[in-house]
Order: C-alpha cells, then structure tokens, then sequence
C-alpha cells in the first residue's frame, strides 16, 4: 500500500475553507482540471454514499463515492470506484484545521492506495500529488 499527500495553509478560517471543501460536488469550483460534477446516486452531496461522476478538463470520466463527512472534525473522506488513474483500492480524506496563532486553517489530502500493475508506488503517488497540487492552488483562489 501507498500514501500519497498534499497540504497548504490558508489565511481564510477553517470554517471559511471547510464549507468549500465539504461539497463533494463542488470540486470543479475549485480544481482547476475538473470541469463538471454530477451526483449520480446514494444521496445528496453532504451524504455518506454519494456518487459523483466528474468530468476532466481532458474530458476523462472519474466515479468516486463518498465514504465519511464529519462536519465536526471538518474530515471528507471518499474512494475512487472508477478513474483513468494508475491506481487501485484509493481511499483519500481531505482535513481541515484551524491554525491556532493566525486564524487561518491546515488543509492535508492524504490518500492511501495500490499502485496498478506495472506502476510503482513513487509512480502513483506522484500522479495523485500532481492533482493535488493544483487543486489547492485553486482552493487559495476561490477563498481568497
């Protein structure tokens, strides 16, 4: 199994951040290489068995359920079940903290996952790393 992970501080609060974050349709809003999002199933998007289909900039079809939203511990947790990624068994949660001296907040994406046959470890965390990136990137501007 692999881990792959990704974090940035926020001026904004962590309240501010986490009812962005918490949308688990919202992500096209603020990733820039998703372009649409559509619960499919289970549920609205605050409710644990969601199913979205995204929709790539490129164009490529991603499926993910949504597994756990604990509003309390500002915590999103989901598993791809369908993804052109190289990547199998992928559970990510998404984490926001407050930052006690600033009032700002933590945001920490992790994902453990295998990597798909023929791919490493170092392989398939750093495509999932080089989503990650850019996705958080875009959350600073949304928050702004």
């Amino acid at each position: 199994m692999a881990t792959a992970y990704w974090s940035s501080v926020f001026t904004g609060s962590a309240d501010a951040i986490w009812a962005v974050v918490q949308r688990f349709n919202g992500l096209p809003d603020w990733h820039p290489a998703i372009r649409a999002s559509e619960i499919t199933g289970g549920g609205d998007e605050l409710t644990p068995g969601a199913v979205r289909v995204l929709t790539g900039a490129d164009h490529s079809i991603y499926r993910d359920r949504l597994v756990d939203l604990d509003d309390a511990d500002r915590t999103l947790t989901y598993e791809i079940v369908e993804a052109p990624l190289p990547v199998r068994g992928y559970r990510s949660t998404l984490h926001v903290q407050p930052v006690a001296d600033t009032g700002g907040a933590f945001l920490s994406w992790q994902a453990t996952l295998v990597p798909a046959e023929g791919t490493t470890a170092s392989q398939a965390t750093a495509v999932l790393e080089a989503a990650y990136a850019p996705a958080l990137a875009g959350l600073h501007t949304v928050i702004a």
